[in-house]
């Protein structure tokens, strides 16, 4: 699956779109400055707890999180898979 279709799928379900989820990690204090602050575990509670998906899903939004912060986190692998297949900054 494509990094533009898992987002499409994700944005059908919940009806937010990336900058939704980017500015509800802001609001609550998992992005300061452009920059994820928060732990993986953080990251992975809320979206599971407070939005209500999955694991998977709630994995590819800490990753869409990341790459938009260019946190030097994510691995090359993972980065260039997602420019590749449909992410753009």
């Amino acid at each position: 699956m494509t990094f533009k279709a898992y987002m499409d799928n994700i944005v059908a379900l919940t009806g937010k779109k990336p900058d939704d989820f980017w500015k509800l990690a802001v609001k609550k204090g998992f992005v300061k400055h452009g920059k994820v602050v928060a732990s993986h575990s953080e990251l992975l509670e809320w979206l599971k707890s407070d939005i209500g998906i999955g694991h998977v899903r709630a994995n590819f939004i800490i990753l869409y999180l990341r790459l938009r912060g260019k946190d030097p986190k994510v691995s090359e692998r993972m980065r260039n898979w997602a420019y590749d297949t449909g992410y753009s900054d």
